[in-house]
């Protein structure tokens, strides 16, 4: 009911063509240029974004889902928005653009099959910001698909500088074992594919980090599923 109230007296509109309903409709989404279906190591095309064989040495990760460029001008203020000016409604708008991509890109089998993470925060951080905006897409997400989100099975171990204002070089140093799975979280991880949902990517250096603990408990599968890519 508050959503509803919310909706008719606040509605909201679309960041390009100001209609009301939606933060980025359908029909200004299909206008701006999609990602194209690329193995994110070497950017050369592949069928629905699978890392190449030929490149995954030091690579855990099996594919990165990307909807949209970063450098898109509404792409890139809904995301900053999301993340730096509390409006959480446009993760709504993400999770129905990122699921609808995931199921054209993913052989989808059983909803049991999969599980959700998001990059954790360190507690001082998430506490200055009062939430994660990552988590909040992918709370959207399992809501709407069923697929299980699992909020605390990755730790972040170590304090890491902002990673937008390093060089590549730097950020995969910053990274690299800040994170590791929390004790007692998960068994049969050979059985499991796991959806790691991000708003912005671009060394890729995140998801690697997380994918690497998990492979090394077994894990199946990992997938990034991210909203944009510079």
């Amino acid at each position: 009911m508050f959503k509803f109230l919310k909706d008719i007296l606040a509605p909201k509109k679309c960041y390009s063509c100001n209609k009301e309903w939606h933060f980025l409709c359908q029909k200004c989404l299909s206008k701006t240029i999609a990602y194209e279906e690329v193995c994110y190591v070497c950017k050369g095309k592949t069928e629905n974004f699978n890392v190449h064989n030929n490149c995954k040495k030091d690579v855990y990760y099996d594919k990165i889902i990307i909807l949209s460029h970063y450098k898109n001008k509404n792409i890139s203020k809904l995301i900053k928005d999301l993340k730096f000016y509390n409006i959480k409604d446009i993760a709504e708008e993400f999770w129905n653009y990122l699921s609808e991509l995931f199921f054209e890109n993913e052989i989808y089998k059983n909803t049991d099959d999969y599980i959700l993470l998001f990059p954790p925060m360190k507690f001082f951080k998430k506490l200055k910001k009062w939430y994660n905006h990552s988590e909040i897409i992918a709370r959207y997400i399992s809501k709407n698909t069923n697929i299980k989100l699992e909020k605390n099975l990755i730790k972040k171990i170590k304090t890491t500088r902002q990673q937008a204002i390093l060089s590549r070089e730097q950020r995969l140093k910053n990274l690299k074992n800040a994170f590791k799975i929390a004790n007692n979280k998960i068994d049969n991880f050979d059985k499991k594919i796991f959806i790691i949902v991000d708003d912005v990517i671009s060394t890729g250096s995140t998801i690697n980090e997380i994918s690497k603990v998990l492979k090394k408990a077994w894990a199946k599968k990992v997938i990034g599923l991210v909203v944009g890519s510079d």
